[in-house]
């Protein structure tokens, strides 16, 4: 059943929905919309608390009321961004070719370490890839060079003050390119690897019950290099069903049901962020158009096509997120006007 909240504030996200409306994608607006750059991550906690950044790392913050831009510690591209709760989120990114982090305490953005690479002689500027929040507040993250899958990577982990490296076995060698954690004791690391140097194969690793254990799907991943054929993301909703989106042409959707992994194949679209609708579905955003309408695709034993509003301009979707406890979805990006990419949060209600 779709809860719905009534908040007296008018154009904010939560707003009251009529008992008979059917749910679809709707526009949200805010003053804080005004400043320029593209929202392109998204991280919800609850109803009164989400954080999305934009494309200069200027971060937003939805307080159960209304959309603020809130002051960064740094200009960088960002990668990533999660939060365990109202006080506690993080950022991860790049600046030129630096990994850099960001740590939200409750009351303002502050820079925070994310350690490099040593791999021989060199030191390497591993950029982060993903970044994932429990509720426990466990924080992982996953580097490398690029997000393809032939390049190295690295595990960090955050220690309350910045991202260091952890020692993973079995993740020697591996391309990892996605992270999601659900709590300290459940973490899910997916990307590729090769065993002849030329074929990728996929690898997940989990740990549970205090080991590592390899749990990847099986299948042709097509040859290293070619970056249409990593895990983009992977989300674990629970110990038995974890979702993961395998970004390639005509590419797949996957899920682990806690013995093995189903895939179902996908309209022959790129797709490149993921969100489990909050039942036996999950929703994904195709490569970004130039159409006027965002776009969107959701799996509940089928496929279907969603589009958000018409906005008469360029629209591009770059996140999405559920709202815990609710089937509600949240997505950002950007639309272009006058020359410039305005922020876009839509919600799926």
């Amino acid at each position: 059943m779709r809860i719905v909240v009534a908040v007296a504030v008018a154009g904010v996200l939560l707003a009251p929905q009529p008992a008979s409306a059917a749910p679809a994608w709707k526009n949200v607006k805010s003053k804080a919309f005004k400043t320029a750059g593209a929202l392109v991550q998204v991280a919800a906690v609850d109803k009164k608390t989400i954080f999305a950044v934009n494309e200069n790392g200027r971060p937003f913050h939805w307080n159960g009321k209304k959309w603020a831009a809130k002051k960064s510690p740094m200009r960088f591209r960002p990668t990533g961004l999660a939060a365990s709760g109202a006080r506690n989120a993080w950022a991860v990114g790049y600046a030129g070719v630096t990994p850099v982090a960001m740590h939200w305490n409750g009351r303002g953005w502050k820079k925070v370490g994310y350690q490099g690479g040593k791999f021989g002689p060199l030191d390497i500027p591993l950029i982060p890839l993903s970044v994932s929040a429990a509720k426990d507040g466990s924080v992982w993250s996953v580097a490398g060079l690029n997000s393809r899958n032939d390049g190295t990577s690295a595990v960090r982990r955050w220690n309350g003050k910045a991202f260091v490296n952890v020692n993973v076995p079995g993740a020697a060698g591996a391309s990892l390119t996605a992270v999601s954690v659900r709590n300290k004791n459940d973490v899910w690391l997916a990307g590729t690897t090769t065993a002849n140097g030329t074929q990728a194969v996929a690898t997940v690793l989990r740990l549970s019950g205090g080991q590592w254990k390899q749990v990847a799907p099986g299948g042709s991943w097509g040859v290293i290099g070619q970056p249409h054929n990593i895990i983009q993301e992977i989300a674990a909703v629970g110990p038995n069903k974890v979702w993961a989106i395998r970004a390639q042409n005509g590419g797949g959707l996957l899920r682990w049901d806690g013995a093995k992994w189903a895939e179902a194949s996908t309209p022959l679209i790129s797709h490149y962020a993921l969100a489990p609708d909050g039942g036996n579905g999950a929703w994904t955003i195709p490569s970004p158009g130039t159409g006027n309408r965002s776009r969107y695709l959701h799996w509940n034993g089928k496929w279907r096509t969603a589009q958000g509003p018409n906005r008469g301009q360029a629209t591009y979707i770059h996140d999405l997120t559920r709202i815990p406890g609710t089937r509600q979805i949240v997505s950002v990006g950007g639309a272009v006007k006058g020359g410039k990419q305005l922020p876009v949060v839509e919600i799926y209600r």
